[in-house]
């Protein structure tokens, strides 16, 4: 019984937890900052880019998600290409090898870690990135040999920025981050321990978020636009 009520308390905090990835500005966040996403972009769900939920994403799609954060079964995504959200729009420009801070707005803090993934678009610009694209460029946060960042248990519902190392070897007119955020709170078993707690085992809520950006190479004199300036969020 007393583990019935600890599971429920931490479901019951666990989808109050929020989200989003604000520096490079998500797809489904850009129209919080830059008034041409307005028109066509406009989506108060942006907190909750969490793969349709904890159930739905492990119980119907074995823990499958979206690239940023819409259910994976969803058969046209809002914010990948072809959706009706989507404009591949570059919001922020950066230097090949540069190290960046990375900015994500939470409105409750559940423990766990973020990971940061990149996807080269220009080889194939007539679709958009997948994540066995993006699994392939999993970046390392700054003066660690890690590529989890899992001081979050250090702030609370706040903005919290992030210093991630880009790739020496990619330059692209057109990439795509992802931020993921693994929460570490839902109750869950260990199968290599068979020990059950909180933020233990894979079934644990997950939230995503996907931006589109430009990384100037080395030899590169034309500059893409700039970034959008953050400003009152």
């Amino acid at each position: 019984m007393l583990k019935l009520l600890v599971f429920f308390f931490f479901c019951l905090i666990s989808i109050n937890g929020h989200g989003y990835l604000l520096e490079p500005i998500a797809r489904s966040s850009a129209w919080l900052v830059d008034p041409s996403f307005k028109d066509c972009c406009t989506y108060e769900g942006h907190m909750e880019m969490f793969c349709g939920g904890v159930g739905h994403q492990w119980n119907t799609n074995g823990g499958k998600c979206g690239i940023c954060g819409e259910p994976y079964d969803r058969a046209v995504k809002l914010f990948e290409k072809g959706g009706r959200k989507y404009l591949g729009k570059i919001v922020q420009t950066y230097k090949q090898g540069q190290q960046i801070d990375v900015k994500i707005k939470l409105s409750a803090n559940h423990q766990g870690y973020f990971e940061f993934r990149l996807c080269n678009m220009d080889t194939d610009p007539n679709s958009d990135a997948t994540q066995e694209c993006l699994d392939r460029y999993l970046l390392t946060i700054i003066d660690t040999n890690s590529t989890k960042y899992r001081d979050i248990t250090k702030h609370g519902s706040e903005m919290i920025t992030v210093h991630v190392q880009l790739p020496p070897n990619i330059a692209c007119q057109h990439c795509v981050f992802q931020w993921k955020y693994t929460t570490g709170n839902n109750w869950g078993r260990d199968p290599t321990t068979n020990k059950s707690g909180p933020g233990l085992g894979r079934e644990n809520e997950t939230f995503m978020g996907c931006s589109d950006i430009t990384i100037i190479g080395h030899t590169t004199t034309t500059i893409r636009p700039p970034k959008i300036i953050i400003s009152g969020t």
